[in-house]
């Protein structure tokens, strides 16, 4: 296991620069991060409650002055967590999600290629490109058959590093990332992680609707476990140019989940439901992620056990939020869709 204490003396002093950083894993990175001592830097589209030592930047990923003119500062490290989330929306409103999923991401690959070369980039990718798995535990060399255009773009980011790493050298790593939850603030919308949005209606006492028998296997991470993997990859040697899949290597049933949450709450219920057409269009299958390649290479394994991290989430205090629904530099998930 990589030391903490050794990943946090990596980041002492370096400037950092994390896009979409209001969002729920940007939110508790740019913690550690200041944590650490590292000169930090977010950029997003809403204002943000300010930490010390942490610059807020308001601008878009999609405008390519604005990015050009925030990578020319220099960084080490540039966290690209600016994102349009969600599988069925990822239809509707396409546009959107292509621009600010592909595009906002390839503008910060070529503004690094051009203006700070030397930076490393820390791209967050999703367990959504396997699309439907085929076995399990996924691991990365899993067909890439996603099954929705959010999955696609996903995929088409990971390409975009690795042709700027082949064509021009700029270094990254991408991570596949499962379905992290951990204390975190309301969000004042139902476009929010599933496992945090259904923690949210449990504690206060709701009833949450869960798809067909609940049986379908979802990889809950706990964030602090993410927020490891994110900061050990991003400062490793040996993580240059690769893909790791990040999760608790373990599946738990829906309805299993959510009666875990009800059990640490106690209150809450759930009801099932049949599945609605358009989730199960983009409905992937039973998942549980392979981290056999991230844990050999870089020496990450998850700590929290899924008990223990809904305790500490159940337990957490939370705030509604304020921002509205649509929000391109958060990562945000509508209520249902990652249940589906």
């Amino acid at each position: 296991m990589t030391e903490l204490a050794v990943v946090g003396r990596r980041y002492r002093g370096t400037r950092v620069l994390v896009t979409g950083g209001s969002g729920f894993i940007g939110t508790h990175l740019r913690r550690r991060l200041a944590g650490y001592g590292a000169d930090i830097v977010v950029l997003g589209r809403h204002a943000s409650a300010a930490d010390p030592g942490v610059e807020f930047v308001l601008g878009d990923v999609r405008d390519e002055t604005a990015v050009n003119a925030l990578i020319g500062r220099r960084f080490d490290h540039v966290f690209n967590l600016a994102a349009y989330s969600g599988q069925v929306p990822s239809f509707t409103d396409h546009e959107q999600s292509l621009t600010t999923n592909c595009l906002g991401h390839l503008n910060l690959l070529e503004a690094i290629r051009t203006l700070s070369p030397e930076t490393m980039m820390c791209f967050p990718s999703s367990r959504l490109v396997y699309g439907r798995t085929q076995y399990l535990p996924v691991d990365e060399e899993h067909p890439k058959e996603a099954r929705s255009f959010y999955g696609i773009h996903k995929r088409t980011c990971e390409e975009y590093c690795e042709y700027y790493a082949l064509r021009f050298g700029v270094r990254s790593v991408a991570l596949r990332i499962a379905n992290p939850y951990g204390p975190h603030d309301r969000a004042g919308h139902h476009r929010y992680n599933i496992a945090n949005w259904m923690i949210d209606e449990l504690v206060a006492g709701r009833e949450v609707a869960v798809f067909g028998r609940g049986e379908q296997l979802r990889d809950y991470i706990y964030i602090d476990d993410a927020v490891d993997a994110i900061l050990c990859a991003a400062s490793d040697p040996r993580a240059v140019g690769r893909v790791y899949n990040v999760g608790s290597g373990s599946g738990t049933a829906l309805i299993d989940f959510v009666r875990g949450v009800v059990d640490a709450a106690g209150r809450g219920s759930h009801r099932l439901v049949e599945w609605p057409a358009d989730f199960l269009q983009v409905e992937t299958g039973d998942y549980a992620a392979d981290i056999r390649r991230i844990t050999a290479e870089l020496g990450w394994r998850p700590q929290v056990a899924l008990r223990d991290g809904i305790g500490r989430t159940v337990g957490a205090p939370r705030r509604t939020g304020s921002r509205g629904s649509a929000q391109p530099e958060a990562v945000v998930e509508t209520p249902l869709e990652r249940a589906a």
